[in-house]
């Protein structure tokens, strides 16, 4: 009888976009929830900032998403798969919430960029190693970046006057390392006995998972040299692009001291920017919680600025990459979720 009543019941379906829609809606709530108080400063800081430089911060933002846009149309396009920039626009604003309200060196964004390409009939494989070259850009990026602020610290004599930043240089020796290592791994034509130590092990972790050889095969063909010389042209314009949004970051902090009334010069913001992203990308807290506002108070600090200047540059500059873009994102993030799931019922 019991049986029979629980075979009437309806089945319910696990679906495992909404629950991570859910968790993430959660996650940005919970940030939201915590940063509470500091938005009512937020509000004093914007009322007494300059109307044209905030203007200023804004065309910033928007150049930022519009070259983001140009650096996936490119990675895109080594891989021969040609997408419109009007299609890509609103995708960026989505990869940039997952990755600030998901922080994993920037994993989880293109976790979700792994899901758009299947309306392509995209294989997983494919689709992962087309994020893999997204991410090898931004690194590229970032790398150059770093490499040119420490070098302005040197020029300037202020990694001297502040030997605790050489501890940022020993972490950034030690992911370019590890990702150096990565990409060699991945130029030989026999697997060592690493790689095949990891397939091992990945394979039996995902029993009933993605083909983990296939990934690694895709993987070894897209960041390939052969493959990179063929497109060397679209390959380094996406870097490019990735400079030109990293850039525009650097305009966005410039205009900010501006709009406070506490003018900092380019070559002071390029480096307390730089040095800033390196930190909170590294991070593993949901929106680099404390650790962003934290990092660039005292990387602006170092270079002489009062803590409260400091502090509220760093809340405004929060304000336009962070705070503002997070409803966009999140309110275009449940419109491609609703989006998947409707062609997954249409299969």
């Amino acid at each position: 009888m019991i049986n029979g009543m629980l075979s009437a019941l309806p089945r319910l379906k696990f679906n495992l976009s909404r629950v991570i829609f859910y968790l993430v809606t959660f996650v940005a709530l919970v940030l939201v929830y915590a940063k509470f108080s500091e938005f009512r400063l937020l509000l004093a800081i914007f009322e007494k900032a300059n109307l044209w430089w905030l203007v200023g911060i804004a065309l910033t933002q928007l150049l930022f998403y519009y070259f983001l846009t140009l650096n996936y149309r490119d990675v895109l396009r080594i891989k021969d798969l040609q997408v419109s920039i009007r299609e890509l626009f609103p995708l960026v604003f989505v990869i940039q919430f997952l990755n600030q309200a998901l922080p994993s060196a920037t994993i989880s964004g293109q976790a979700f960029f792994v899901m758009y390409l299947r309306k392509f009939g995209m294989p997983f494989a494919e689709s992962m190693s087309r994020a893999l070259l997204e991410l090898m850009t931004l690194y590229i990026a970032i790398g150059a970046f770093f490499v040119a602020s420490v070098s302005m610290l040197f020029a300037s004599r202020g990694l001297f006057d502040h030997p605790e930043l050489a501890y940022l240089i020993y972490v950034f020796l030690f992911f370019g390392i590890i990702f150096a290592g990565i990409f060699i791994a991945l130029q030989r034509k026999k697997r060592s006995r690493f790689m095949k130590w990891m397939i091992f092990k990945l394979r039996k972790y995902f029993e009933n998972g993605p083909n983990i050889e296939e990934i690694i095969q895709q993987m070894k063909e897209t960041v390939g040299i052969n493959k990179l010389k063929h497109h060397r042209l679209t390959f380094w314009s996406a870097c490019l692009w990735q400079g030109l949004e990293l850039l525009m970051n650097v305009f966005t902090l410039y205009f900010v001291f501006f709009a406070i009334g506490e003018p900092l010069s380019f070559t002071a913001s390029f480096i307390v920017f730089t040095l800033t992203r390196f930190i909170s990308m590294v991070s593993f807290i949901p929106g680099a919680f404390g650790i962003f506002e934290g990092s660039m108070t005292f990387v602006l600090a170092t270079f002489g600025m009062p803590i409260g200047p400091a502090l509220a540059a760093t809340l405004l500059f929060r304000a336009f990459s962070f705070w503002l873009p997070l409803p966009v994102g999140w309110w275009l993030y449940r419109k491609y979720m609703h989006a998947f799931t409707d062609d997954k019922q249409n299969i």
